[in-house]
């Protein structure tokens, strides 16, 4: 028996529904992919009826980047897309005022529409913001996952790879109970001292205590590739931590280091030449700028790679003509979604160049789309960077544990959509935390200057 469009899908939802007891089809009208008799217009698949955005506040350790320190909190925002059908679709996306300004804007856009044909609308939301269509891409997904019964990565096309590999993300860092960070004003939760600090990990801040870190994470995660956050410290001194990686480890699992543009020209050519002999698996944005970039690339000879200088389509004929870097680093929240991240890699295929994955603070939704979208991009061959295991205990926003690293790997889940639910006890914690520390975007030189006053952003 062939079935019209209207009866598989509710076939299929009726399966879906068996399975979660939903009890999904006791609306089947809200799923008729034809015109109902006597209508000039066809009804939606999935018509999208509401556009629920909240802001949230996760914990965040007092790691050290270019921009100064961490904390206390980083901020998200948590999309739910609800539609005729019952179904809500889930997304998380970067936050800040301007980020939130965009979801308002996109609300009248989007509601009416079908939520399988996400990017007829993809034009208008980008140009509110990359960030915002990102997040309702997400969403969409999601919501045609649960309708469908079908994983995320079954709708971009099927998964090139059921194991996603994740590269280790070490920081620099003070101790989580440093008591001037504790007497921060913004602060709004009960973390403390000692058992009640917010983690473990203690004050990061030579090589041999970033060798100790390291080797923690390969004991509890199994990861097979590191990352240095650099643009810290005295760049000999970040070197020194590369050579003891390397040493420690003896030379089995490749490293990356990333200055996030914080050196000048000589230091980065200094450097670059003293990291021969190390494992080096690309040289992350040592200087700003496409040009500099080059010039690093052509003196050291070494890869390099970017999540600074080519974040845009836009970035892309400048940088085939200049050849700055070996990898580009897809960012579903800066290029545009997970489909304009597949773009991205036929077009970095096309000219010559490797991808791998930007991660910046995020729950675990968005950890979902990131194994989402390296198991859907052929392209992406480098392990693919995170903060997941930076993420405090127990301040996940999805239900049950947390998502499992094992082996440097993660699994694509397996549960339709994106594979996980918001807990939503957790995530009306979250919002509250945000209500109350007053934070309205990241200041990691505001959290630095507790700590060193007068503190700049200077090249090294």
């Amino acid at each position: 028996m062939i079935l019209d469009r209207r009866a598989w899908l509710q076939a299929t939802l009726a399966g879906a529904a068996g399975a979660a007891g939903s009890g999904l089809l006791s609306q089947p009208t809200s799923f008729g992919f034809g015109a109902e008799p006597g209508s000039s217009t066809p009804a939606q698949p999935l018509k999208i009826t509401g556009l629920k955005i909240t802001p949230i506040a996760l914990p965040d350790p007092p790691l050290l980047a270019n921009s100064g320190c961490h904390g206390p909190y980083f901020l998200r925002t948590i999309i739910e897309l609800e539609t005729d059908a019952g179904i809500v679709g889930v997304g998380e996306a970067t936050a800040g005022e301007k980020v939130l300004h965009a979801f308002e804007a996109a609300r009248p856009i989007i509601v009416g529409q079908n939520a399988f044909a996400f990017r007829t609308f993809a034009k208008q939301l980008m140009e509110l913001s990359p960030a915002c269509y990102a997040g309702v891409e997400l969403a969409c997904l999601d919501a045609c996952g649960h309708a469908s019964g079908r994983r995320a990565c079954e709708l971009l096309g099927g998964p090139v790879r059921e194991q996603v590999d994740v590269c280790a993300y070490l920081f620099y860092r003070y101790a989580a109970d440093n008591p001037t960070l504790l007497a921060d004003k913004r602060r709004v939760d009960s973390r403390g001292s000692g058992d009640k600090a917010l983690d473990q990990w203690g004050e990061v801040r030579t090589p041999d205590a970033m060798v100790e870190m390291a080797q923690k994470f390969r004991d509890r995660w199994g990861f097979r590739c590191f990352k240095l956050k650099g643009g810290v410290l005295d760049p000999d001194i970040e070197l020194a931590t590369m050579k003891a990686l390397n040493s420690h480890f003896g030379g089995k699992f490749p490293l990356r280091i990333d200055p996030n543009a914080r050196w000048t020209l000589p230091t980065a050519y200094r450097i670059g030449r003293s990291l021969a002999d190390v494992n080096l698996e690309y040289y992350e944005d040592p200087v700003i700028g496409q040009s500099q970039m080059a010039d690093v690339r052509r003196d050291s000879g070494l890869k390099l790679s970017t999540n600074m200088c080519v974040t845009r389509f836009e970035h892309l004929p400048d940088a085939v003509k200049l050849r700055p870097v070996d990898v580009v680093l897809s960012d579903q929240h800066t290029f545009g979604g997970i489909t304009a991240c597949q773009e991205l890699g036929t077009m970095c295929e096309t000219f010559g160049f490797g991808v791998s994955q930007h991660s910046n603070s995020h729950a675990g939704v968005t950890m979902a789309a990131m194994i989402t979208l390296a198991a859907v991009i052929p392209q992406l061959t480098y392990a693919s960077d995170t903060h997941y295991p930076w993420l405090v205990d127990g301040a996940d926003i999805i239900e049950g544990p947390r998502m499992e690293i094992r082996d440097g790997r993660m699994a694509v889940p397996s549960g339709p959509g994106l594979g996980v639910r918001l807990d939503r006890d957790k995530v009306a914690r979250a919002h509250e935390v945000f209500t109350k520390c007053g934070m309205s975007g990241r200041d990691d030189a505001a959290t630095m200057r507790l700590i060193e006053p007068g503190w700049k952003r200077d090249l090294f």
